[in-house]
Order: C-alpha cells, then structure tokens, then sequence
C-alpha cells in the first residue's frame, strides 16, 4: 500500500513548513535527484532576497510558479521511484498454508490507524481445576508438568508434581495423572493401582524416581504425545529432571550439574510410555548430570526433524532459558542460551509451543525483588515470548502479563506458572497452569488452573471508527481461498485486496470488488464480486492490502479448506 500522505509530505514541506528560508535545507537533502536539486537551487536564487517564499513569488510570479511546479513534479517521480524501488526489494516469503499471526511484523509492510494488542483469555470459572484432595499432595498440586490432548482417545490429560511433604520442609515429588473426557469441563483422578503412598495402592501416580523411594524425585516433567514416533511403546515420551534431597551442585559455566559419588543418579532422563500411565525407563543412567531446576519443554520439531528442548541455565541476570537437540531423544547436545531477562526480572522456565510455522513461547517472569513486606505483588506470571527459528526470540508485549495474577486474597494471587506447553483444539486453544497464593518457597502450597483463549488470538491488528489498512509483504502460497480470523463489530468490516509485488491491485481482486466480512468469524472467507479464490503466486509474489474498520484481525492464510496446518 501507498500511504496516502507519504507522496505528497515533501511538497507540503515546500509549500505549509517552507514559510522561512530555514526549512529549505532539508528538502534540498531529500531531494537527491540531480534536476530536482537543481530546480530548488534556481526556485532560491529567484527569491535569495526576499525574507519569504510568499515574498518571492510575489515579486518573480511567473518563474518562481514554473520552477515550483517543476521541482514538485520531479520531487513526486522521485519518490515514487524510490518507493517502487523499497517495493522490489522487499523478497517474496513463503506461507503456504500457515496462519499469519501479528506477533510481529514478519508479514507486515506498512500500517495505517491500527494498532497490535495482545490477546485476551478467560479464566475457567471452576479454578482451580485440580485441588490437593490426596494424601500424596496435600502441600502441593503442581504444574511442574504438562496438558496433553490425545486425539486417538478423545481425552484431554494433565501431568502434575505432586508434594506431601511439608513438616519437615522436603520434596517427594512424583509425577500424577489426571483425566477429561468433556474437554476441560471435568476431570478425575483415576485410581490406577500403579505406585503405592505409604502402603496405599490407590493412586493415580505413574512415575517416580528411579531410586525407588522417596530420597529421589521426579522434577519438572515435560510430557508430550509424539506423533512423529513410529514405536506404538515410545508415543508418549517425557523429559525430566530428577535429584535427591540433600544432594550438592556445582556451578560450572551457566549451570548446575550434579558432584560426588553420593549424589548417585541425580540429573536429567528420557522415558516412555504407550499411553501416559504405564513408563518404563531405557536406563538406569541419565543422558546428563545437568540440574535443570524447573519445568522442562520439549517436543519432535518437525522443521529441524529433531528434538528440541528448553531448560533453565543461568546469566550474570540469573534464571535464563537455554536450548537442547537431539536426533534420538536420547543423546542431546550441551545447551546453549536463547532467552534472558534482567536480574530483578528473571526468566523462570518458558514453556514453547510449535504453532503454524513459529514458535510460540509462555515464558514465566520472576520478580526477585518481591519481599514479604509486599503480600499483594505477585512474584511469578507468564509472558509471551515468539521465535521463527527455536533461537531468536522475542517479548512482543514485555511487562504485560498473558495471564493476569488475581487480586490479592485470592488463589492465584502470587504465581501462575504456564505448563510445558499449550494444548491446541479446533476451535480454541487451552492454557493449564499452575498457581498460587504463596510466595516462592519450598513450602509453598499449589494448584492447578485453567483457561481458554480464542484460536490464534495472541495479538491482534485493531482498527477503530476511522477505517485502518494492512499491507503485507510479498508473499508466496498456492491456489486456494483467502481466510480471515477476524471480529467486525456492529458497523464494522474487514476486506481485502490482492496486489501484485509493486502494489497494483490484480484485476478482479480490488478492495472495490470485495465482499465486506462481518461479525465474529473464526474461519471466515474474503471473496469478490467475480472472484472466490486467489491463484497461486510466481516467485516474486503477491501482497495483500486489508481494510479494515471497527475490527480486530486475528490471522489470515491461504488455503483450499479452512481448518488448521
């Protein structure tokens, strides 16, 4: 898109900001053009006696109009030879059937009256979803752990830390289950008969230590359901760390990693599992004697046909994410950091998610200066944090929190803490969480939360009464129809053109030709007057132009159906 005023801002320089001699140096290094240089320099001399512009062409009427209107005339080639010049820079980027969320301007070329807004969630009325009901965690029911959607069930699943311990002061965490067969709106702790409590073989645990008693621990689970893997044994796969209390650590680099003969088995390990409930572990040794002290995140990354993890390291700012590979999910390579925050706002865990071609990460802000002279501050909440790669990641809404801490009093006052990573519907996206009314402490008490935001509502481009535009960038896809995921209020509309690569609307997909969309449309359909589908691009590419008013545009992609890639 050509904005509106940028053709004509120099010439209003001219004629509005030129009232004095003073403002003229700056046209003159505008105007680069050798002949327009040369107009303005003879359009001065004519007037070099006056004390105004006005004056000069009072007194040179004829002339100084000629050589005005010259110099604009050459002024405006000039620039709309510089501005189809940026255009042709600007390289096609491939989309094919991805959503294209506003995180960040990857798409975005030039914006009028609109403006990014991080998304909205809707807490689940019935939190906390899971409370400390059991024997084996009455202090704590913890989101050191993960939310699962198995579509082969239909269920929707929660791994959760659980705590006993809390006089003395001492983990016991094991890792437990919980089950939803309503998506979300009920869940049960099935009694398994897995891993007994002190004799008591009811349980829903599935995992503990490898140590066998309670002198080890299963720390910061990350479970996920691996559709890549072909084993029906290894589908779900977790990645833990595991240490004993009492044990030592040594600070080597930026991390923690496990000393002395005593410490025994403490580290990081891999298991499995066909179907979340029943593991069995491959060795009796873990893959590294790091000590990543909070919830890991780790999944197949389909791009890279790897798997990726993120853990905790540390920096001169202290808490910080760092990253693993691995080809087999076993051997992994030594971490390397992608994410610090400051030292009074340290990065706790970030919990990443692979979402439409990005990476979407939870990352969870710790305040270190919260101190019990503060009970309503919270000390821990989530943040969003986006890469395109896994490696470069940015905050887009730093110091906004993507889940608000209640008010003080209630039971998430304090810390929300986003599980390993989100769970994905068709129609919605689910975020389980741990919380709580605590400070952070060992003896702190913890539950479990839930909510739910709109399917890809993280940001969005808000346009108010004065109707707001979108260019994008040169992009590529293949044939298909062009789909919005867009809220148009009452009176309000979202449309959209399709340009070719320097900005001239292709015949029959004017912004003239669309059909305005309206209301609430989730998986809506941009068509024209002729034309229902966009043809597939060549290698430069085509933009789209979207107008839009009295709306918020969540995503668009092309594609021949509407559902999800």
């Amino acid at each position: 898109m050509h904005k509106p005023t940028q053709h004509t801002s120099i010439a209003n320089r001219l004629v509005v900001s030129c009232s004095t001699f003073a403002a003229i140096p700056s046209i003159i290094a505008t105007a680069r053009a050798n002949s327009v240089r040369r107009l303005v320099l003879e359009f001065l001399a004519v007037s070099s006696h006056s004390q105004s512009i006005g004056a000069a062409i009072m007194r040179n009427h004829t002339r100084c109009r000629l050589l005005f209107h010259g110099a604009i005339g050459c002024l405006a080639i000039v620039v709309l030879s510089q501005q189809t010049s940026a255009f042709a820079a600007e390289q096609a980027i491939p989309i094919g059937s991805h959503r294209q969320l506003f995180l960040d301007d990857w798409v975005v070329s030039q914006t009028s009256n609109v403006q990014r807004r991080q998304g909205m969630v809707t807490k689940n009325p019935n939190n906390p979803i899971l409370v400390r009901d059991k024997a084996w965690e009455t202090q704590r029911v913890d989101l050191y752990g993960s939310a699962v959607f198995d579509p082969a069930t239909n269920k929707l699943q929660i791994f959760y830390s659980t705590m006993s311990l809390s006089t003395p002061v001492k983990h016991d965490d094991m890792l437990a289950y919980a089950v939803s067969d309503d998506m979300g709106a009920t869940w049960t702790k099935p009694d398994l008969g897995l891993i007994p409590f002190n004799g008591d073989r009811h349980t829903n645990l599935v995992l503990k230590a490898a140590a066998n008693d309670f002198s080890g621990i299963v720390h910061g689970p990350c479970v996920f359901l691996d559709a890549h893997e072909s084993d029906p044994t290894k589908r779900y796969k977790v990645f833990l760390n595991e240490y004993y209390n009492g044990c030592s650590f040594d600070r080597v680099g930026h991390f923690h990693y496990s000393t002395g003969a005593s410490v025994g088995k403490a580290g990081m390990y891999v298991a499995y599992s066909p179907d979340g409930i029943h593991w069995t572990r491959p060795s009796a040794k873990p893959f590294s004697g790091l000590h990543s002290d909070t919830t890991q995140s780790a999944f197949w990354d389909a791009r890279l046909g790897k798997y990726v993890a993120y853990v905790r390291g540390w920096t001169s700012n202290g808490r910080s994410v760092f990253r693993m590979e691995s080809d087999n999910f076993e051997t992994w390579t030594e971490p390397t950091i992608v994410l610090e925050g400051t030292s009074s706002q340290q990065i706790y865990s970030m919990g990443v998610t692979p979402y439409e071609g990005i990476y979407l990460g939870t990352s969870w802000i710790f305040d270190a200066t919260v101190t019990s002279s503060q009970p309503s501050k919270p000390e821990i909440w989530p943040e969003l944090a986006v890469s395109r790669d896994g490696v470069q990641w940015s905050r887009p809404f730093p110091g906004q929190q993507f889940i608000p801490t209640g008010s003080e009093g209630t039971r998430d006052s304090k810390q929300i803490r986003m599980s390993s990573s989100l769970v994905v519907l068709d129609d919605k996206i689910l975020l389980v969480y741990g919380q709580s009314a605590d400070p952070h402490h060992i003896n702190m008490r913890a539950e479990i939360g839930m909510a739910t935001m709109r399917l890809d509502g993280f940001a969005s481009l808000d346009a108010a009464d004065a109707e707001g535009s979108l260019l994008t960038k040169p992009l590529r896809w293949d044939v298909g129809a062009l789909h919005v995921n867009a809220i148009a209020r009452p009176g309000g509309y979202v449309k959209a053109e399709i340009q070719d690569a320097v900005g001239k609307p292709l015949a029959g997909y004017e912004l003239d030709a669309c059909q305005a969309l309206t209301g609430d449309q989730l998986n809506g359909r941009i068509a024209w007057e002729k034309e229902a589908m966009v043809p597939a691009t060549s290698s430069v590419g085509c933009r789209i132009r979207f107008l839009l008013k009295d709306a918020k545009l969540f995503s668009f992609w092309v594609a021949e159906s509407k559902g999800r890639h």
